[in-house]
């Protein structure tokens, strides 16, 4: 009888425990775009009862759709199959993966929470609306384009396939041309930097010789002055413009740098900040560089002014609705189709004109790797800093009435790790490698000098399928790990990082030959050795790879912005094949070619892209 009553007491108790314990928290972490991103997770017996973001380094305008959907979804449907928030992919990735740190710790069962998710938006009937002007793609030179067609007496719709608007240009620094007289004379004095400029000579500068001259007198008038503060002007930007963006691709063809396009977009640029100033932007009283500013809130700053101006001009848009034709009648564009999330058709009739302001082809690998002509390594399976949504259906649905591309063999990249794990995240591994190899595991160059890895076209794009492996031992952990506690093992839940006990358990991982790994190892090893090497002539070093664990990093060229396009005129309108006009039918963004040339002209390009986005608006409404 005692046993019996002491073993009714133990259940009564575990049972009371069971019921009266405190729902648990456990935290996880992902790799977003600007680092590691946290949260935390509530768990009351085998249930999630909540999930939210802690902390984060994403970017402002483009991450709190994710932030604000992915959590609520997992919780909802208990799993972490959910589908990623259009337009941020990259956090959404970070915010599952770091939901999935959680589930492990708390120990739930994590094939269960992985079943499958059918998100699938409610069957829509088709529809038919009518604007003034339809404008396609809610980035920087669309949300311009639908501000000033608005401001114009036009009626507006903006069709955009992401859940948000900004497009890249959200995702930029938000970098543009600014000359001010106060912040130029609150700096010292640049007459050595620009003495450069008197001995360039008109004659290489072609139709570009206009700007140069100008500029050249008025350089010379500072240095016999005794004016206070450095000297800029919109001419010495666009000499400056000139020489960056032209060059040629690997066959010897020039890139097009149309000067009257460029000049009429750089010469408004005061114009554009007063427009954009008018919306609520702010100017930091600082320069990007020679010739840039940078708004307050940066790229944020600018869209959250051009989402103001486009609704007070009374824009509507949609979103999650892609273009996918424009309608012709009699040689005109009159309007688009497109689909939205379920598939359903619908038509927009334009009564004035059609921008297109789609944005680049960056995150169409197989049409970016197609055109380009810089690079032997760049291939389709290259990943993109851009939006899903940078896809060139704009090119593609242009060219099928009829109008001429230019340039379509000019790109850039950036360096981000392999599987989407972002160029932010990667860039902390450089300088703690011991040697970087390429797909074919050998040494490529001096791993100190960082063009080979980072920047704009680092060397590594010529590598195949422009990859690049870092590698090290226990060293190069431990340096990680001394940049951010614990980054490591986040890194490797990424899918770009692989450690292992072994040299080659981890080059295997990492998709590597582990014998020809092992191979150039050791014979790095006897230069460390030497303190020499005699390949690449390096001569500094982190130590040889031997002591475990070892890790290899897996980074790789990715497609960043395509510089080649639609051909316009000043006035925004579309050319054909023939050199003609489309009727009806503008364009303005990274959509179109001749205004950045071979390189990205950060500081600069932007302020093209919207003031090509205000003319293409203010033309189609006027026509």
């Amino acid at each position: 009888m005692k046993n019996r009553l002491i073993s009714l007491f133990v259940v009564l108790m575990l049972l009371c425990s069971s019921a009266c314990a405190e729902p648990a928290v456990y935290t996880g972490e992902g790799s977003g775009l600007g680092g590691t991103l946290t949260v935390e997770m509530t768990v009351d017996g085998s249930i999630i009862t909540g999930l939210q973001v802690t902390s984060h380094r994403e970017t402002p305008g483009i991450c709190e759709g994710a932030i604000e959907q992915i959590p609520s979804t997992i919780v909802e449907h208990q799993s972490l199959a959910v589908d990623v928030f259009s337009g941020a992919t990259v956090t959404s990735k970070a915010i599952i993966e770091a939901a999935t740190a959680a589930t492990v710790s708390a120990g739930l069962d994590l094939q269960a929470l992985n079943k499958p998710v059918v998100q699938t938006a409610e069957a829509t009937e088709s529809t038919e609306q009518t604007a003034d002007v339809i404008v396609i793609g809610a980035g920087g030179a669309g949300l311009a384009a639908a501000a000033s067609a608005g401001e114009n007496g036009a009626s507006v719709i903006v069709l955009e396939a992401a859940s948000i608007v900004g497009g890249s240009t959200i995702r930029s620094g938000g970098h543009m041309l600014v000359f001010d007289d106060a912040i130029n004379a609150s700096m010292d004095r640049n007459d050595e930097a620009l003495k450069k400029y008197l001995d360039y000579k008109a004659e290489d500068f072609g139709e570009w010789a206009e700007p140069l001259l100008a500029a050249q007198e008025q350089i010379r008038a500072y240095l016999e002055s005794d004016q206070v503060g450095r000297f800029d002007s919109v001419e010495l930007a666009m000499v400056d413009h000139y020489i960056k963006g032209m060059g040629t691709d690997r066959d010897g063809n020039k890139v097009s740098l149309p000067y009257d396009l460029n000049r009429d977009g750089m010469m408004a640029a005061d114009a554009i900040n007063e427009w954009l100033i008018s919306g609520g932007m702010e100017i930091q009283p600082k320069m990007y560089n020679a010739h840039g500013g940078t708004p307050v809130n940066g790229a944020k700053g600018m869209v959250d002014a051009l989402m103001n101006l486009a609704d007070a001009a009374g824009a509507k848009t949609l979103f999650n609705m892609k273009a996918t034709e424009l309608m012709m009648q009699d040689g005109t564009v009159v309007g688009v189709k497109a689909v939205d999330t379920t598939g359903t058709e619908h038509i927009f009739h334009a009564n004035k004109g059609v921008v297109i302001a789609t944005g680049s082809f960056s995150s169409n690998g197989e049409m970016a790797a197609k055109y380009q002509n810089i690079a032997d390594g760049l291939f389709e399976g290259n990943g993109s800093s851009n939006p899903a949504t940078n896809d060139g259906q704009g090119i593609v649905m242009a060219e099928a009435v009829g109008a001429q591309l230019r340039d379509m063999q000019f790109l850039c990249t950036m360096t981000g790790g392999i599987n989407g794990v972002a160029r932010a995240t990667f860039a902390k591994t450089g300088g703690t490698q011991q040697l970087f190899v390429n797909a074919d595991a050998v040494r490529f160059g001096d791993e100190n000098n960082k063009k080979l890895y980072d920047g704009m076209n680092a060397g590594l794009i010529n590598q195949p399928n422009a990859r690049i492996y870092m590698v090290g031992d226990s060293k190069m952990i431990d340096a990680l790990n001394a940049k951010e506690e614990g980054i490591v093992d986040t890194l490797v839940s990424g899918g770009a990082y692989f450690v292992a006990d072994t040299l080659e358990e981890a080059a295997t991982l990492a998709g590597l030959d582990a014998a020809k790994l092992a191979e150039t190892v050791a014979t790095f090893n006897t230069y460390v050795d030497n303190g020499a090497d005699p390949d690449f002539g390096r001569t500094e070093f982190n130590g040889k790879v031997e002591n475990g664990p070892f890790l290899v990093a897996v980074g790789e060229a990715i497609y960043h912005l395509t510089f080649g396009g639609l051909v316009i005129n000043t006035d925004a309108e579309v050319i054909d094949v023939n050199g003609n006009t489309i009727p009806g039918l503008y364009a303005a963004g990274d959509v179109i070619s001749g205004f950045e040339g071979v390189a990205h002209q950060s500081g600069d390009c932007l302020t093209l892209v919207l003031y090509y986005g205000k003319v293409a608006g203010a033309q189609a409404a006027q026509r």
